[in-house]
């Protein structure tokens, strides 16, 4: 390239941005996402710091203790509140835009009330299972899994506070309990047991991880609730509880099937192979999903505009956020995975010794997360225009894909076998998600697209 040409390739780069910034959903998602992001890259910063600082003071042995069990509080604490947290970002900008102040009472009242019964539910029930199947589970594991039972309610209810804070636009009420606080109290009880005891268990780890939920939950719902009370006006709560469950339903089983998807490779190597295996795999899988959070970041300010363009009947609108959306994600998500596959080894080095043996699973997970960001978060544009359904029935056919895949491969190929049947299933998965907004939405949902940088007006 000549030296006139550089200069003229960096202005129509800035033209095209400017043009992208111009349209003014997506400038305010934009300028949202940049705070989300610098959240999602502390949060990032200290849960990777947190999981490097555990992993060393724990050895691999028990830190694969901690992991597996943590992952069942992640799984059952978001699939407790049966999709709460992502209906509200559904229901109270419709509720706020058209002023149902009595409806908007009732699904925050409903939303926290119905979460915790099920929150503790799920702690029951998953107590009952344990104690059931006790004989069936390594003795090692049998009292981490009672302390993270007690987690899930506690998880769920964050989960829902986090989904109202977002629909709210308020960002860091949003993120930063989960992703700041939280970590840092788990890693902050964690040093304590470490420096007063010369040690940390698996066992002490979740106990401090429940108490840091706890803790985390009651100041994010006391400062939440202040602001809410600010921001809207006093009302006597309309309950249509039936509709909400009903609408939230599909959600929560979208949620919980791409949970399962997800980690489905640590629930099965729970199985075949030892808590060291399962421990350099989960720091792999750490690393990896530092690439998420640009994804996440930009999305989290997306889905609520979604809702509030299809309700506004603009398609030619919708579209074209959609587009440039996916352009924010992606490209960001590959410079993003190609640095950190460039310091992928230093970055396991930190956990300890023998976490090396993890850098070949971060190329082929990256495939995965890259496949994702290349439609952008189309299962949240299904989810906010009522074609939940298929989101699920996608995630599910994934779920069971994963599965299966896994069930062949990690008996053969082990820890790199569980990693290709994830990233192959995140591939499925997103092609039929792209295919069915295609066909559903008439919105073309692939980076690629030619559909791009024109503002409304000109499309």
């Amino acid at each position: 390239m000549n030296a006139t040409a550089l200069p003229h390739s960096l202005r129509r780069l800035g033209a095209t941005l400017a043009a992208m910034l111009a349209e003014g959903h997506l400038a305010q998602v934009v300028r949202g996402a940049g705070l989300v992001m610098g959240i999602r890259i502390a949060g990032a910063a200290i849960a990777l710091l947190s999981q490097v600082l555990l992993a060393r003071w724990m050895g691999a042995f028990e830190y694969g203790i901690f992991a597996y069990v943590w992952v069942w509080v992640i799984i059952l604490g978001i699939i407790a509140p049966m999709g709460f947290g992502t209906s509200t970002l559904r229901f109270v900008p419709d509720y706020r835009i058209n002023a149902k102040w009595r409806r908007l009472a009732g699904i925050l009242h409903d939303s926290w009330w119905i979460v915790l019964v099920l929150g503790l539910a799920f702690m029951v029930l998953g107590l009952a299972a344990i104690g059931i199947l006790r004989n069936e589970i390594e003795g090692y594991y049998v009292l981490p899994l009672v302390l993270a039972m007690m987690c899930v309610p506690g998880f769920a209810l964050t989960d829902t506070l986090e989904g109202t804070a977002r629909a709210f636009g308020w960002v860091s009420l949003a993120y930063l309990p989960a992703y700041i606080i939280r970590p840092l109290g788990i890693v902050a009880v964690g040093a304590l047991i470490h420096f007063m005891f010369g040690g940390l268990t698996g066992v002490a780890a979740v106990a401090g991880a429940l108490a840091a939920t706890l803790l985390t939950l009651a100041g994010q719902r006391f400062f939440l609730n202040r602001r809410i009370g600010a921001a809207i006006p006093r009302a006597k709560p309309i309950r249509h509880t039936r509709y909400w469950v009903a609408a939230s339903l599909p959600l929560v089983l979208a949620e919980g099937l791409y949970l399962l998807l997800l980690n489905t490779d640590i629930v099965l190597l729970g199985y075949f192979v030892d808590p060291n295996e399962v421990g350099i795999y989960f720091a792999a899988t750490r690393i990896t999903n530092l690439v998420v959070f640009i994804y996440f970041a930009v999305a989290a300010l997306a889905v609520p505009k979604f809702s509030e363009l299809h309700a506004a009947g603009d398609r030619v609108g919708l579209q074209v956020f959609v587009h440039n959306i996916i352009q924010w994600i992606f490209w960001p998500t590959l410079a993003a995975a190609g640095f950190l596959l460039l310091i992928g080894e230093f970055a396991l080095n930190l956990f300890g010794e023998g976490f090396d043996k993890g850098y070949p699973l971060l190329a082929v997970l990256m495939l995965g997360f890259v496949a994702r960001a290349s439609t952008g978060p189309v299962e949240y544009l299904l989810n906010m225009t009522g074609h939940q359904n298929l989101t699920a029935a996608v995630y599910g056919a994934a779920a069971l894909l994963n599965i299966a895949l896994n069930l062949v491969f990690v008996p053969r190929f082990g820890l790199m076998g569980a990693a290709a049947g994830t990233a192959a299933s995140l591939v499925f998965a997103s092609f039929c998600l792209f295919l069915i907004a295609r066909r559903r939405l008439g919105i073309t949902s692939f980076v690629l697209s030619r559909s791009g940088f024109a503002s409304p007006a000109t499309v």
